[in-house]
């Protein structure tokens, strides 16, 4: 029996924006390897934009339909037996990953979890983080979008950056210590930090992210460097970090894809930097390996 898989987008304008809110999108008839791509031919790949596409219950009108590695556009409804994105409509029941409502707002991590997370300040306006920022004991001070994704807004800097700098768009902000990662990540030297990647409990993904030369931020959407760990190289403490995460999201949500962002620190703790629900892909395997556990599982394709 066929099942159908929606991408659902609330896109405010008629821009295909392939790149959200799954990376692995991105220029995807272009890509062989990418999740959608890596579906059989069981499986209807449709991709929604708007709240206007939302018929109600699993039904859908979308625009596009994914064949082999193209879209073509589509006119019709479709039953959804799983939706991929942010920002579902509410009633939707067959959702891949929900995460996104924990871990879009930074705040909700460190109220879950404040014995592994960095203390942070929330800044409503400027006028706020003016107020706040010569009381972070750092020398460097971190100010991060609360809800921004891919490092977007970001700064770090000793001196109160301009007004300008700030866009209005990226608040609230919060205001943070600069967690030191310069001693490495232990037999690691240098400035790092350590993504894992899991689906539903399982890790599927496990490297150090290293800055670009001359920054201090690892993103998958920035120069740098990647290093792939093997299992034994996942340290014991870091382990029971995973396991405190997974056991309450296991709670909350049937269905998980999401990475945990860690740093060890100079003394040797690790500590959170954040949880994202929509990590970049990295290579071939964590794609195939996300692909294959949708079939399989999710819509009991065999």
């Amino acid at each position: 029996m066929k099942k159908n898989v929606i991408m659902f987008f609330p896109l405010k304008n008629h821009t295909i924006d392939l790149t959200h809110p799954y990376q692995e999108l991105r220029n995807a008839e272009e890509k062989q390897n990418t999740l959608l791509g890596s579906f059989p031919s069981e499986v209807g790949v449709f991709m929604a934009r708007g709240e206007h596409s939302y018929c109600g219950g699993e039904e859908f009108s979308p625009q596009f339909q994914k064949i082999g590695n193209t879209w073509f556009p589509y006119t019709g409804t479709v039953h959804a037996d799983l939706v991929l994105g942010f920002e579902i409509p509410a009633g939707v029941k067959n959702i891949f990953n929900s995460m996104h409502t924990l871990t879009r707002n930074k705040c909700n991590i460190e109220e879950i979890f404040p014995e592994i997370t960095l203390k942070s300040k929330l800044c409503l306006n400027y006028q706020d983080i003016v107020h706040n920022f010569l009381n972070v004991s750092s020398r460097l001070k971190v100010l991060k979008p609360r809800d921004g994704t891919r490092s977007r807004g970001i700064f770090i800097g000793e001196n109160l950056p301009d007004n300008e700098i700030l866009e209005t768009k990226n608040f609230p902000y919060i205001l943070q210590d600069f967690f030191d990662t310069s001693a490495g990540f232990y037999e690691f030297p240098g400035l790092h930090d350590c993504r894992i990647i899991l689906l539903d409990g399982k890790i599927i993904g496990k490297f150090l992210r290293q800055p670009e030369v001359g920054t201090y931020i690892a993103n998958t959407f920035r120069n740098g460097g990647f290093i792939d760990l093997k299992d034994w190289e996942i340290p014991v403490e870091l382990q029971k970090i995973i396991q405190t995460i997974e056991s309450y999201c296991s709670k909350k949500y049937k269905h998980r894809y999401y990475s945990i962002d860690v740093g060890q620190g100079p003394n040797g703790e690790l500590k959170i930097f954040e949880l994202n629900s929509a990590p970049g892909l990295t290579n071939n395997f964590i794609s195939s390996e996300l692909g294959n556990y949708i079939v399989k599982n999710i819509l009991k394709l065999t």
